[in-house]
């Protein structure tokens, strides 16, 4: 598996252009301990101009939070993969939750958009997870297997996945290192045997703070999170960011 530490800040609907300008600025100041961190900004579609032109002689790299599984239409409301690549997105969140449940999003339609990045040469950031009552009724193999079967073509090099059990989104729920482990050696035995991948790059993201960050990625197979509230706090992300 890739040693890259990936660190993906979803700013998900917040921040205004003032806000935004703080954060980037203070970012960009930033020193890394270890120069295999990639730090991916995902901000709402309206800042991404904004913070193109402030990641300038920057290494934060900058990403969508979506985008359509068709590259124009009549798609009110969406955002092409197109659009992303002009203002130099290279990654695209895919999959995640809040879009599946929010906008009925299936795995054939999130598949669409990891085929349609990949053709762009976008990175797709593929969101897998599940439900609490998946997880109490122990379902959750059987779904996390459906995901990564569905939404990830076979032989697809370097491909990023993010494990965000639904349950733990926004919550302050936690699994336990034992939990995400066992998702994470469920997802390598898949990947190896059904889609004959070997490198991959696993994400963790679902209440991800400063405080439990070091301890996920120390004590497990993960070598990246997805961050969301936590990524728009600046003392929060600076501790995350200089702990790697």
């Amino acid at each position: 598996m890739s040693q890259d530490k990936i660190i993906v800040s979803n700013w998900k609907m917040n921040l205004g252009i003032r806000e935004a300008t703080h954060l980037i600025n203070s970012l960009k100041k930033i020193h890394y301990k270890d120069p295999k961190i990639k730090n991916i900004i995902c901000p709402q579609f309206l800042l991404i101009p904004l913070i193109k032109n402030l990641l300038k002689k920057s290494k934060i790299l900058l990403g969508g939070q979506d985008c359509h599984h068709d590259n124009k239409g009549a798609y009110t409301g969406d955002t092409s993969i197109n659009l992303l690549k002009e203002f130099n997105c290279e990654y695209v969140i895919v999959g995640h939750s809040e879009r599946r449940h929010y906008h009925n999003e299936s795995d054939t339609i999130v598949r669409k958009k990891v085929d349609l990045a990949l053709l762009e040469n976008i990175k797709p950031i593929i969101c897998i997870g599940e439900l609490l009552k998946q997880r109490k009724s122990k379902q959750y193999p059987q779904i996390i297997k459906k995901q990564l079967e569905i939404c990830i073509p076979d032989n697809f090099n370097k491909v990023i996945i993010a494990y965000e059990p639904v349950w733990s989104i926004g919550t302050g729920l936690v699994p336990s290192l034992k939990e995400i482990e066992e998702i994470y050696q469920l997802t390598k035995i898949y990947l190896e045997k059904s889609k004959k991948i070997q490198d991959f790059n696993f994400l963790y993201g679902g209440s991800v703070n400063s405080k439990n960050f070091n301890e996920i990625m120390t004590n497990t197979n993960v070598n990246g999170v997805l961050i969301g509230g936590s990524s728009i706090r600046i003392d929060e992300i600076k501790k995350i960011l200089t702990t790697c």
